[in-house]
Formats: structure tokens, sequence, C-alpha cells
């Protein structure tokens, strides 16, 4: 695999906002060692993959429609800051950084674990129960790194509203 570093300018082919050597002296500076080369391409493909599928819930507008990843934009303000359409975010590279690290120890980002608190009741015999611990709920909301930087240029900050 080979990347393809998107600097603003629509690369064609791009598939990353992040070179290998970034990543792995991002990953060394959290006592990570990246030392095959070929895997650390295919964990910043797969970050880039993820962010890429949020497109319809990210800020501003795809510069042109035939571009490969979903940076650079238009119309895209994070932290109060409006960022240019030839601009990749530096909360964009931290995520795609903090998630391709979270990708290289095992997280699948499409499917995170599910970590709710169970309470389980036996009848010896009969029949075995479990159900979320309504108690312990409070302490489940554990985010990833990644999570908390890609709410940052989510519209609403990746909140939604339902009606009834």
């Amino acid at each position: 695999m080979t990347i393809t570093v998107e600097d603003g300018s629509i690369v064609a082919g791009a598939n990353s906002w992040v070179n290998r050597e970034d990543f792995i002296a991002y990953a060394a500076a959290r006592g990570v060692t990246i030392a095959d080369e070929a895997a650390s391409d295919a964990f910043l493909i797969k970050a880039c993959d993820y962010i890429n599928s949020l497109e319809p819930k990210i800020q501003g507008y795809l510069v042109n429609r035939n571009q490969p990843t979903v940076f650079p934009r238009t119309d895209l303000f994070i932290e109060d800051w409006s960022w240019s359409s030839t601009e990749i975010p530096r909360q964009v590279i931290s995520a795609q950084l903090a998630l391709a690290l979270e990708i290289s120890q095992g997280a699948d980002p499409y499917n995170p674990p599910d970590n709710l608190p169970v309470v389980e009741k036996r009848v010896e015999g009969a029949v075995t129960v479990k159900y979320a611990n309504p108690s312990n709920v409070s302490k489940v909301s554990k985010n990833q790194p990644s999570e908390t930087i890609i709410r940052t240029f989510l519209k609403r900050s990746g909140l939604f509203a339902v009606r009834a």
C-alpha cells in the first residue's frame, strides 16, 4: 500500500492527510512502536476511510465533487475559526493520527465495543437474565481520543435531535 497525502490541493488518489513518518513519530511519542511500514500505511488508510465515512455529518461542503477525501472543505468553521478551502485542519490530522493508533491497537471504529455494565440474575435450573445496570450507566461514557477530536468538525458536534 502506498500513502498519498492530501495537502489541500485535491491530490488525485489521496488516501490520507498524514504521512507514514509523522504517524510513526506520533505513536512513538505515546510509547507505541509501529515497526511495519505496510501496517502503518494500512492503519492510516483505515483511519482516513472512517473519517471519510462521516461526510454527511461533517461541517461545510466538498470543494470538488470528485475529490478523493472529505477534506478540504468550504464553509468550514472549527473552534470558531474559518478554514480555507485549500487547508487541511490540524484537528483532522490529529483525529487521523489518534484513530490510526487506536486501530493499530485493535480498535474497530465502525463497531465500538459494548461496555455497558451488566446485572445478571439467575434462578437455579430455570432461567438466567442479563440486563444493563442503570445505576452504573454514567460510568460507561469513556471516549476514545479520536472521538473527541472528530466531534470538533462535525455538524452540531455530532449531536442530533429526534422529534416524535
